[in-house]
């Protein structure tokens, strides 16, 4: 009974003394804790991603008349994480490449990191 006190003896001093790290305070201090995003600025940047959305889209419009051109700019939107604004014209466009693929293997002789998007 002795040496279980001893030990929970042991174990709180060793608790109790425990040392101070001492680090210097932070650079940055607390302006982040109180951030605050003026909604004018905030109403400019939504405006600003809708009208580059519309040009990407509109770029991906464009792109259809290339098959390869398409799906190397859907491969670059995936990659980019940006791909989910337009998951249904995407969808379209590779149902449309797709559907003609078989036309589009006898008809051109693509290298095999053009055959690997397509496989893709």
């Amino acid at each position: 009974m002795e040496i279980g006190a001893d030990l929970a003896a042991n174990t709180d001093q060793q608790n109790n003394s425990r040392r101070s790290g001492n680090f210097p305070p932070t650079l940055w201090g607390c302006s982040f804790a109180s951030f605050s995003f003026p909604q004018t600025e905030f109403e400019s940047y939504s405006r600003q991603v809708e009208e580059l959305k519309e040009n990407v889209k509109d770029m991906l419009i464009k792109s259809k008349e290339d098959p390869v051109q398409n799906i190397e700019f859907i491969n670059l939107l995936c990659r980019l994480g940006v791909s989910y604004h337009f998951d249904s014209e995407i969808e379209n466009n590779l149902t449309e490449i797709f559907d003609d693929l078989p036309n589009l293997l006898e008809k051109h002789d693509y290298d095999l990191y053009t055959l690997s998007l397509l496989f893709r």
